[in-house]
């Protein structure tokens, strides 16, 4: 009778995989919301410039979750300009219909200046966010 023995001593690299894909969620997160907020602020209304200078951007991580949120403020005597400027009808001024609107480098149309800067940024672009998100998932997968 032949016999054979072997030791096989595996090594568990789900932990290293996970973390990877953490990190390039995160990152990939971060591509596609700083792209939403320079794609809004090119496509917003312009007089003097302050709505397009005060956006903010934020990514979240709580827990397996990521979030990504962009906001603009403009606000004057309690008037939301900002909020006005993305969801009112009205006609542009002369310096906003100069402006070429913005862009994405993920993809989707020039994005109109004026009404809808922000909800535009976003709908326009969305599936491009979200083949980057895809790519850098596999990116991690294929580490």
């Amino acid at each position: 009778m032949a016999r054979f023995r072997m030791n096989v001593n595996f090594r568990n690299t789900t932990k290293g995989i996970e973390t990877n894909i953490n990190n390039k969620m995160k990152e990939a997160i971060t591509d596609v919301t700083l792209d939403l907020q320079r794609v809004a602020s090119q496509s917003a209304p312009h007089d003097s410039g302050f709505l397009e200078g005060n956006s903010q951007y934020h990514v979240n991580a709580m827990g397996k979750t990521l979030e990504g949120t962009v906001s603009f403020s403009a606000s004057n005597k309690g008037f939301d300009y900002a909020q006005w400027a993305n969801d009112k009808q009205y006609n542009l001024g002369e310096k906003s219909a100069r402006k070429s609107g913005g862009k994405s480098r993920f993809g989707g149309g020039t994005v109109p200046v004026g009404t809808g800067y922000l909800k535009n940024a976003l709908e326009m672009n969305k599936a491009g966010y979200i083949r980057h998100l895809q790519d850098k998932y596999r990116e991690a997968l294929n580490r």
